[in-house]
């Protein structure tokens, strides 16, 4: 009995959870895009700068294993030029731009991050925990969600996919 319960618990957890709902970011489909607060607290259209192949790097300030890829990401970013590939963060724990400034001063970065600490957001791109990395081609499409740790290589693997 308490298998059976066990067993329907689970299957509950896994078909209400946001990463296996049917809704959120879909391989193959266009990137969700929102007007969101930038580290300036200024609102910015999201979708507009999905303009070149992009990284959306899910992430915030407590996250360790997230600073080692923003280390990853600044390296990308030299080698292949903020005009060829587009990397933006989306910090979820920021509501303002008060988190993004403290965290970008942590970590010296210079690429766009916005306070992505709203329902919206994390239900669209199926936030559960972070990082989350998603690599879009030039044309707006998601070709790779990688919801883990990500290794340099396979990072430039990744990027190499939507540079083409």
């Amino acid at each position: 009995m308490k298998k059976k319960l066990l067993l329907a618990v689970t299957a509950f957890f896994f078909a209400t959870s946001p990463l296996f709902a049917e809704e959120g970011v879909k391989v193959g489909h266009p990137a969700p895009t929102f007007t969101l607060l930038d580290e300036n607290n200024r609102e910015v259209d999201f979708g507009t700068l999905i303009d070149r192949p992009t990284i959306i790097y899910f992430t915030h300030n407590s996250c360790f294993y997230c600073t080692q890829i923003i280390l990853y990401l600044n390296r990308a970013e030299n080698k292949y030029g903020a005009d060829h590939l587009r990397i933006l963060g989306i910090n979820i724990m920021a509501k303002d731009e008060k988190l993004i400034k403290a965290y970008k001063s942590a970590l010296g970065f210079t690429y766009p991050m916005f306070a992505g600490n709203r329902d919206d957001v994390l239900k669209a791109y199926r936030i559960n925990y972070v990082p989350l990395i998603v690599f879009i081609d030039a044309r707006k499409i998601v070709r790779k969600v990688v919801g883990h740790y990500i290794h340099e290589e396979e990072l430039g693997e990744s990027i190499q996919e939507i540079m083409k």
